[in-house]
């Protein structure tokens, strides 16, 4: 049986504490995925991280704890792979464009390339998405100005677009999710995509994204 509201509330709870004895940099982002999910949602999660409950507390599955840990994996290559959701604007072969969920000013967007590189080897294309993701900004937020510079966090290189307006000072704040969801609506450019015929009337169902995570 799935979990009901109450059982949900008391096992995201047990993985928040769990998730503080983790590097600072990775906790945020993994609270932000475990509190989007629904109880069958959880439910699954649960099952990829090999965790199950006894006596209302979480444990970690004997042959999950006898494999080996895995080098950290920097977050933006987890979130091309699709380990942890992401607000995506766009993408191509090389990069990715995604709302930042701590933005300095309305619309601030990041550029990942999709292969861990150095700053200096950032593709041309993740420039030329970046390009169009600003020339989106300015079009759709009416800034004053849209900055572009480069970065790096767990050296991972990325891109930042940020917006600037004269009546809001740059401060990092944290996004509520119905804002990010109509930025991303607002912002995202659509592509056209080939029709085929229909198969089936029963949409395939899509696998949640998986995320490494262990109870220490």
């Amino acid at each position: 049986m799935p979990f009901t509201k109450e059982q949900a509330l008391d096992i995201k709870k047990q993985l928040f504490e769990q998730v503080e004895k983790l590097p600072p940099e990775n906790k945020e982002k993994i609270k932000e995925y475990i509190k989007s999910l629904d109880e069958d949602q959880l439910e699954l999660f649960l099952k990829q991280q090999g965790i199950k409950i006894a006596d209302g507390e979480l444990r970690q599955t004997d042959q999950d704890k006898d494999a080996k840990e895995e080098p950290e994996k920097p977050i933006f290559q987890a979130i091309v792979k699709k380990e942890i959701p992401a607000y995506v604007l766009q993408e191509n072969k090389k990069a990715m464009a995604i709302l930042e969920i701590n933005p300095l000013s309305k619309g601030h967007t990041i550029i990942i390339p999709k292969e861990q590189t150095t700053i200096e080897k950032i593709p041309k294309i993740a420039f030329s998405l970046a390009q169009i993701i600003a020339q989106r900004i300015r079009k759709k937020l009416k800034p004053r100005e849209v900055k572009i510079e480069t970065f790096s966090f767990q050296d991972y290189p990325a891109i930042n677009i940020i917006p600037l307006y004269d009546d809001q000072p740059l401060k990092k704040i944290k996004a509520q999710e119905q804002e990010l969801k109509s930025l991303q609506k607002k912002l995202s450019l659509k592509t056209r995509t080939k029709r085929e015929p229909k198969i089936s009337k029963e949409a395939p169902k899509k696998n949640l994204p998986e995320i490494k995570f262990r109870i220490p």
